[in-house]
């Protein structure tokens, strides 16, 4: 959980900064962002959080 909310803010910047560059347009951007509130009220929800914290768990363990 410690590591969702710094993951939200990566996938923010992520999507803010392609579409400055021009890679992504602001209406595919609105379109992905539509995606995942439509996801979030289906049963891959459950699915899509078990595996979000299973791959966040997994980069946690590695150490440098």
């Amino acid at each position: 959980m410690l590591l969702h909310m710094p993951l939200v803010v990566a996938l923010a910047l992520i999507t803010f900064f392609l579409s400055r560059k021009g890679a992504l347009k602001i209406s595919h951007a609105l379109a992905c962002g539509a995606f995942g509130f439509y996801l979030s009220d289906t049963s891959l929800s459950g699915s899509i959080h078990s595996a979000s914290a299973n791959l966040l768990g997994m980069l946690g363990q590695f150490t440098i």
